[in-house]
């Protein structure tokens, strides 16, 4: 088990970004398309962000914040039937990143 965590830095955070979707959800108060576009002027609190919550090893209430849809298992199936669907969760791309972050760490601890 890991006893300390190693800091990301703003390269590490910024190829973690790229590999995230464009998709947008209604929860995000910024579009990540947007934030990809501009990363250079908010890396470096994002980079902040990150790290902090994985030094205290705290996930804010507002990061937790999703909004929930049923999404159809497969297009050929019974749109009527409840048992047809799956809940898909959109989150911030903040959440995705630090959720990435974490990934990242326990493959490679």
């Amino acid at each position: 088990m890991m006893d300390t965590i190693e800091l990301f830095i703003k390269s590490d955070i910024t190829h973690l970004l790229k590999m995230s979707s464009n998709g947008l959800c209604a929860v995000a108060a910024m579009p990540t398309w947007l934030v990809k576009d501009c990363l250079d002027i908010p890396i470096s609190p994002i980079t902040n962000i990150v790290n902090t919550s994985l030094f205290l090893g705290v996930f804010t209430r507002s990061m937790k914040a999703a909004l929930v849809k049923p999404l159809i298992k497969n297009h050929t199936m019974d749109c009527n039937i409840l048992n047809n669907y799956r809940p898909v969760s959109n989150i911030e791309f903040i959440s995705k990143v630090i959720e990435r972050t974490v990934a990242f760490l326990l493959k490679y601890s």
